[in-house]
C-alpha cells in the first residue's frame, strides 16, 4: 500500500474520495456534510491517511497506524478436511 499525501490530490479528487468514503455506510445525506468535514479535519491533523492499494487498484482512508493484514502464503494450504476414505491412504495400515 502506498500512502498518498492529501496535498497531492486535486481538490475535486479529494472531495470525491472523502464523499465516497463517508457514503459507504449508507450515511444519510443530512449527516453527510458533518461527516465530510470530520474526515477532512482528521486528514489535516494526520489522524487518518489516504492509501492506495496497488493489488486492488483502489484508494481508501485509514487510521494512520493501520497495518494491512498479512497476505496468506500461497504455499500454505492450511487446515483441510480429511474424509474417511482418504484416512486409510495416509497411514501404513
Amino acid at each position: 500500500m502506498l500512502q498518498i499525501p492529501m496535498e497531492k490530490l486535486s481538490p475535486d479528487v479529494l472531495d470525491a474520495l472523502i464523499e465516497e468514503f463517508v457514503s459507504r455506510d449508507g450515511t444519510d445525506l443530512s449527516e453527510a456534510h458533518a461527516k465530510i468535514a470530520q474526515v477532512r479535519k482528521q486528514l489535516q491533523s494526520g489522524a487518518v491517511v489516504i492509501v492506495y492499494d496497488e493489488a486492488a487498484e483502489s484508494a481508501n482512508i485509514v487510521p494512520k497506524d493501520y497495518r494491512p493484514p498479512a497476505r496468506p502464503d500461497p504455499q500454505d494450504q492450511g487446515p483441510r478436511i480429511v474424509y474417511d476414505d482418504e484416512a486409510g491412504r495416509d497411514s501404513d495400515e
